[in-house]
């Protein structure tokens, strides 16, 4: 409790930095999967992803639909709600022009904003061409986060962009994987999606991806030091949800690996 103590005063400010909006004009859906415990490679991570595509702007998440909400009646007369949540609830969202990423990402009762320059990636683009739902793509490889990369980009919709944190190409990346074969992008359509804006969430809590991972280990590790935590400075912005102590994935095999040298 003392270790975070210092780090949520930290967090002052509960709003996102203000973004001109841009609105999504295609999208792309990908069949993702990440070989998170390689102790059960036969059991892999997978989850229907959407890249909303605008003029300016980009936002990768989950494409699995809303959470739901139960709510339930308690003996002593209180009630209790419990979430359900259909994919992951962390999104990314690229400016290219500006070389800025935003990560809203989500801890029970919290959202929050992480802010940070996109990655500068070595891209070597590659002769050879395919087509992936009408869309005419070409290849493309590099070193990232750890990961050696294949890529599949279109120049035809020529946004820098791509799924996750994948970025710098001309042109919209439609499909990736790596080298292993353990983190898998695999384009699953393109389509013209309702009127939305790609703007990030217009209140959450700014923090930094160490203190996220601080607060995120706390939460999985000791839930009611964290609840009582976000309650005594006021920066829940969400439901209750009721966590039980050590749960959650098995992650031995993040998506970004450390780099050696």
């Amino acid at each position: 409790m003392k270790l975070l103590l210092p780090l949520v005063l930290s967090l002052a400010a509960v709003s996102a930095s203000a973004q001109r909006p841009d609105a999504a004009r295609i999208a792309i859906r990908y069949k993702f999967l990440h070989v998170r415990d390689t102790t059960h490679r036969d059991r892999p991570y997978t989850e229907n992803m959407i890249l909303l595509v605008g003029s300016t702007s980009g936002v990768y998440k989950s494409n699995e639909g809303p959470a739901q909400q139960q709510v339930s009646n308690n003996p002593d007369g209180t009630t209790r709600t419990n979430m359900h949540f259909f994919g992951t609830h962390v999104e990314y969202y690229q400016f290219p022009h500006e070389k800025k990423l935003i990560r809203a990402d989500w801890i029970p009762m919290t959202t929050f904003i992480i802010t940070d320059a996109l990655p500068a990636i070595d891209w070597h683009i590659m002769k050879d061409t395919a087509s992936f739902g009408g869309l005419h793509c070409q290849k493309a490889t590099a070193h990232v986060k750890g990961r050696d990369y294949t890529v599949w980009f279109c120049p035809d919709l020529p946004l820098h962009i791509g799924p996750w944190k994948l970025n710098g190409l001309p042109g919209v990346i439609v499909e990736a994987y790596d080298a292993k074969n353990e983190v898998r992008f695999t384009f699953d359509g393109v389509v013209t999606p309702a009127q939305t804006a790609i703007l990030p969430p217009a209140k959450g809590v700014k923090t930094t991806d160490k203190d996220f991972a601080n607060l995120q280990e706390t939460a999985r590790k000791d839930p009611e030091a964290y609840s009582k935590l976000m309650a005594q400075y006021n920066v829940g912005n969400g439901p209750k949800v009721d966590i039980k102590p050590g749960s959650g994935p098995v992650i031995n095999n993040p998506i970004e690996l450390p780099e050696y040298k």
